[in-house]
């Protein structure tokens, strides 16, 4: 759940709380896949009648995944975000939605009402199923097979393997994504939360493997094929995802520690009609690599760094004014010291071609200077 970068492409089913409803073309490989395995569960035979009714318990699971996918988009939009798309894909399905200026909330509760929409489904299928008001044939063409209540049966049984799959707490399961809104909030570091989040989304994926080993050992069977398949695949999805995770919060973890302060290059203000030799003083005196110079109205407007007064020659340092190393700032070039990661990168980002070098104040005080060549190499 994220911000959408740009329009899947798939069959379009309308839209959810003003987000396109997207079927990818892999969604339908899925559905042939999964209505093989229900026709032939059980080692029975494939002919229509079983390849069509393995096609409806497909077309369910995956109506259950939409439903998931929706609630997603509902708990979204609750909150005032503007919902992208909910896609449905070959492993199921993701919503985009608006995720700027998140918050431990408004991620937590987006990532829990899948889980718990799936949890309604299955108690109203329940109390349908205790009416027994149910017991008769859905589909006359499958013989009888295909009961309304066996349906039913079926969508409680899968929506709440739905729901406690995608509770498990780790990425990227959405009880990975509670866990990390938790963490978040306690803390206050959101990539501290994707981080613990991460490594329990690692640890899942093992454990879906030691269980798949396990448990027909403790049965009294040897692990099958297919024993084997399914945690493989299980693995495969769940780890690289983890770990995708997981580098990313180190990375931006790591960007959002780099602030205009801890990058800037000390600096001290000087008038515009300062001399060389007397700007030189003030930075020595001051610590200062870098001179900004201000207009007759307080405004910077040109900045050198110290060192390239040595140019000057020292006779003449008295006597020259600072127009002779002075480099023009755009009025307004100017970022906050507490401005971080993202946010600062997207501040410089408007000014990119009109200069590379911004003035940072304190209480209206100019205490630095930030340069575009030293908040790239932070950000690496």
């Amino acid at each position: 759940m994220t911000d959408a970068q740009r329009p899947t492409r798939g069959l379009s089913l309308g839209r959810a709380f003003g987000g396109r409803i997207v079927v990818q073309p892999s969604t339908l490989v899925m559905l042939a896949i999964l209505a093989f395995v229900f026709a032939t569960n059980g080692g029975g035979a494939l002919d229509r009648r079983s390849f069509t009714v393995g096609l409806v318990l497909a077309v369910l699971l995956f109506a259950s995944v939409l439903v998931h996918e929706i609630a997603h988009a509902a708990a979204a939009r609750a909150f005032h975000r503007q919902v992208h798309e909910v896609v449905l894909t070959l492993w199921g399905g993701h919503t985009t939605f608006d995720a700027r200026g998140m918050t431990p909330t408004v991620s937590g509760v987006t990532a829990l009402a899948g889980p718990l929409a799936n949890v309604v489904l299955a108690g109203i299928g329940a109390l349908v199923l205790a009416t027994g008001a149910l017991d008769f044939t859905f589909v006359e063409m499958l013989e009888g097979d295909l009961t309304a209540s066996g349906i039913v049966r079926y969508l409680v049984y899968v929506n709440l393997a739905l729901a406690a799959f995608n509770a498990l707490p780790g990425i990227p399961m959405d009880g990975g994504r509670v866990l990390e809104a938790i963490v978040w909030g306690v803390t206050g570091d959101r990539y501290r939360g994707v981080r613990v989040a991460a490594w329990a989304g690692r640890v899942i994926a093992i454990g879906v493997v030691l269980v798949a080993l396990a448990l027909p050992l403790t049965q009294g069977r040897t692990p099958e094929l297919f024993d084997i398949m399914w945690a493989a695949l299980v693995f495969v999805i769940l780890w690289p995802a983890a770990s995708s995770a997981l580098r990313a919060a180190q990375a931006l973890g790591r960007r959002e520690g780099v602030s205009a302060g801890t990058v800037m290059v000390p600096a001290i203000a000087v008038r515009f009609d300062t001399t060389v030799e007397a700007a030189r003083a003030q930075a020595q005196q001051g610590g200062a690599r870098e001179v900004v110079v201000v207009s007759a109205d307080g405004a910077p407007a040109g900045h050198f760094p110290v060192t390239l007064t040595d140019s000057v020659p020292p006779e003449q340092r008295g006597t020259a004014s600072l127009q002779s190393v002075t480099m023009p700032l755009p009025r307004g070039a100017a970022v906050p010291s507490d401005l971080t990661g993202e946010d600062l990168q997207l501040a410089l980002r408007e000014w990119w071609g009109r200069t590379d070098v911004w003035t940072v104040a304190v209480s209206g005080r100019v205490v630095g200077v930030v340069r575009l060549e030293d908040v790239m190499k932070a950000l690496q």
